[in-house]
């Protein structure tokens, strides 16, 4: 069975944020957990899914603000589930697809500040995932290097400017 890379993440080196490898999504795992939508987290790695997540937290009234305005004014091809994880400390955020739905975990040990920043990069890449990269990360000879970088394209930098949009108007607005 050829391996697939269904997760692109979002890595911080220091004090900036650059994009690492993309980690291997494990078919059949299942993480302890949901979000708070009700869905189950089968299909991530080991790392748990955190039972207060951003959008149940008082003080982050701004998160929420962003989420409501990425799926109204943003809609991917499949519904979107954010949720709140234990993620290495590294990692900011990942999304990665099913085949019913995009799930966007991201690290519970962020401000609501690199919440929101995180969330608006992961959402880009929900609304940028395309066949190509579906068929990329069915190839074996693709290097995680080598999808990484077909998931911060040029359809990816669109996505992300048009998030990005949105979210000035609703700062803005």
């Amino acid at each position: 069975m050829a391996r697939e890379f269904r997760v692109l993440c979002c890595r911080r080196l220091g004090p900036t944020c650059a994009h690492a490898a993309g980690q291997a999504w494990v078919p059949g795992a299942v993480g302890k957990g949901g979000d708070w939508f009700g869905h189950d987290s089968a299909g991530f790695d080991a790392y748990d899914e955190v039972p207060t997540s951003f959008a149940a937290r008082p003080e982050f009234t701004h998160f929420r603000e962003v989420l409501a305005g990425l799926r109204k004014q943003c809609p991917a091809a499949k519904p979107v589930v954010v949720r709140t994880a234990w993620l290495p400390p590294t990692t900011l955020g990942e999304c990665g697809r099913r085949r019913e739905r995009f799930v966007i975990r991201l690290n519970r040990n962020q401000s609501q500040a690199q919440a929101v920043e995180t969330l608006c990069h992961e959402w880009a890449h929900a609304l940028a995932w395309s066949y190509s990269l579906d068929k990329l990360a069915r190839d074996p000879r693709v290097t995680k290097e080598q999808f990484e970088a077909a998931g911060h394209d040029e359809a990816w930098g669109c996505a992300y400017s048009r998030v990005w949009r949105v979210y000035a108007g609703i700062v803005g607005g």
